[in-house]
């Protein structure tokens, strides 16, 4: 009898160490938010994802179908319960405090400018939910860095502002094997004299079409000199939703456009 009822207790202690961890759930309060929550979190452990969840700029909106989406007003969010809230930017920063008092953790993303720190944003998020493994398949899936191809790339907004050192478009550039054009420091405007005087091979162009606001008939990408660089250069379209947040998709992104490089001559 002792030697049954010792067996039912240890069976029952093996099916409680086998079964499912209980995992946080989730609401993320804007699109960057969003891709790592339906990136890295368990379809159940989502209760709403932002208002543009499923707007173009955002790389998983096909993932968003079918799941609740909600404002980032501070009354929204505490009527669905979570035990978490992942936001970027979304929502008001003095909402944190009263989310606390309900007993509701915020997972603030942190920044990134180059793929390292890309990746560590996403480790951390995945922690926070309780899916660590998860993001640990999916970052080991992503491409290795590109060697170094002896060309140099210039990146081209409508609104006439480009990525110079230390930016995250320049570390997506250095992993697609290519060196930026653009030598400033941050952002900055476009160089037009200096782009005269030495036209760049390649151009990566984001937001074209992309936004009606994002250009006016100011802007030095409508410059008619401009448009002559764009026309005698090579230009790769770029995936805004890829790099629009400080995710692993930038490094998708830095392949794309490896790979669009070696599509045609």
């Amino acid at each position: 009898m002792k030697r049954a009822c010792a067996a039912i207790f240890l069976s029952g202690l093996a099916g409680f160490a086998s079964a499912e961890p209980v995992r946080p759930t989730v609401v993320s309060l804007d699109y960057c938010a969003d891709q790592f929550v339906l990136a890295l979190a368990d379809r159940a452990q989502i209760l709403a994802v932002s208002k543009d969840a499923e707007r173009k700029f955002s790389h998983l909106r096909d993932k968003a179908a079918g799941i609740p989406k909600v404002r980032a007003a501070a009354e929204d969010v505490v009527a669905l319960g979570p035990d978490l809230v992942v936001r970027s930017w979304g929502g008001d920063a003095r909402a944190l405090s009263l989310y606390e008092r309900f007993g509701i953790r915020t997972v603030q993303l942190g920044y990134a400018d180059d793929i390292d720190g890309a990746k560590a944003v996403t480790r951390d998020v995945a922690a926070e939910i309780g899916q660590a493994a998860r993001a640990e398949v999916l970052l080991a899936s992503l491409p290795a860095a590109r060697p170094p191809r002896g060309l140099s790339a210039l990146y081209v907004t409508p609104g006439g502002v480009s990525a110079g050192k230390g930016t995250m478009i320049e570390a997506i550039m250095q992993h697609a094997g290519l060196a930026n054009a653009n030598t400033g420091a941050g952002w900055t405007a476009l160089p037009l004299e200096r782009l005269v005087q030495a036209p760049p091979p390649l151009m990566l162009t984001a937001f074209f079409g992309f936004d009606d606001d994002a250009t006016d008939r100011w802007s030095v990408s409508r410059h008619p000199v401009m448009q002559r660089l764009m026309r005698n250069a090579r230009v790769i379209a770029m995936d805004e939703s890829r790099v629009s947040c400080p995710a692993w998709l930038v490094a998708d992104e830095a392949e794309a456009i490896a790979r669009s490089l070696e599509a045609s001559p």
